[in-house]
């Protein structure tokens, strides 16, 4: 892998983290709608980070998507549901993000972010030596 996407992938994962984070303060001081888009943003970038292990920056997001499909088979058989639930909720995230969000649900959206960024870091730990 060249220097330059393996870069890439630690500002991606290194956002991850820092939206989970904010996700988390934001989180604590009852800032719940504001949480659950920082989680999703997180998730966003965590997702960027395991997909750039793939292909070239060329390719459609469809060949991306199933490059990277692939090599879940061949690095991580746990990080595949994440994968495919974070596609389901993608649109849920987005476009209902001005929608209140309960402290439960953000909760709820907080726990699968982190879940889903620890999942893409053993990933990417196996996949690139990140």
């Amino acid at each position: 892998m060249d220097p330059r996407r393996r870069d890439r992938i630690k500002v991606e994962l290194k956002r991850a983290e820092e939206y989970l984070s904010a996700a988390e303060q934001l989180h604590k001081y009852a800032m719940y709608a504001p949480s659950a888009t920082s989680s999703y943003y997180s998730a966003c970038h965590a997702a960027t980070a395991a997909f750039l292990t793939v292909g070239s920056s060329g390719n459609a997001q469809k060949d991306k998507f199933v490059s990277f499909m692939a090599a879940l088979r061949k690095y991580s058989s746990k990080l595949d549901p994440y994968i495919e639930r974070f596609g389901a909720m993608r649109e849920a995230w987005a476009f209902n993000t001005a929608v209140d969000y309960t402290e439960s649900e953000a909760l709820l959206r907080l726990h699968q972010t982190r879940d889903f960024v620890l999942e893409v870091k053993d990933f990417l730990r196996r996949a690139v030596k990140v």
